[in-house]
């Protein structure tokens, strides 16, 4: 079980060095448009993404996770609409081609965990909530919910139960204080005016 746990904390930390480098290219590059900017960006989460896919917690023939969630939730908090549909796309398509018993539902953790963040995103640009690292913590748990819930019901040959009972525990404990500190990371990002916000 330890050893399924240091899995995640892998995983964890290829997302966070990753980002890492994402943030500190896209601010010290000057982009001669704001349309390179956001293709730029956009593909660069999309290869990030492509790079934790291809470092995945394998559970069965076809089926595994990772923390793309992570990023593409936090992402769509944060970033311009237009890199997250890049990189989200991006990241669905290799997904697909992977393929594997859980090729189609990792197509749909792409769209849950994008959702989720744009659902997010609105409802604190509406009420003009400061986003706080406590809020950012709860916001984190959400997804994760959100992402068990999904997997829970769409997995085939009634893995999906199976599936999630082993993987709740790091899910719920380490992905929610990851997703917190990536968010620190894109809130500040956001606050240097890299890609937008609208």
């Amino acid at each position: 079980m330890s050893t399924f746990f240091l899995d995640f904390v892998f995983s964890a930390l290829i997302l966070l060095a990753l980002v890492s480098v994402y943030e500190f290219a896209t601010t010290n590059v000057k982009f001669s448009s704001n349309t390179i900017e956001i293709w730029v960006s956009g593909v660069a989460i999309g290869l990030i993404s492509v790079a934790i896919l291809s470092n995945p917690i394998n559970l069965y023939k076809g089926i595994f996770v990772d923390a793309r969630w992570v990023l593409l939730s936090c992402c769509a908090v944060f970033l311009n609409w237009r890199i997250v549909v890049i990189g989200g796309i991006i990241c669905a398509s290799y997904r697909y081609y992977q393929g594997g018993a859980g090729g189609v539902p990792g197509v749909y953790t792409v769209i849950i965990s994008i959702l989720v963040g744009f659902f997010w995103r609105y409802v604190l640009a509406k009420y003009e909530i400061a986003f706080k690292w406590y809020l950012q913590y709860i916001f984190a748990i959400t997804v994760e919910l959100a992402i068990l819930g999904l997997l829970y019901v769409v997995l085939p040959g009634g893995k999906g139960p199976i599936v999630v009972s082993n993987i709740a525990m790091p899910l719920l404990v380490l992905f929610p204080v990851v997703s917190t500190i990536l968010s620190l990371l894109l809130q500040q990002h956001r606050k240097e005016g890299i890609a937008g916000f609208s």
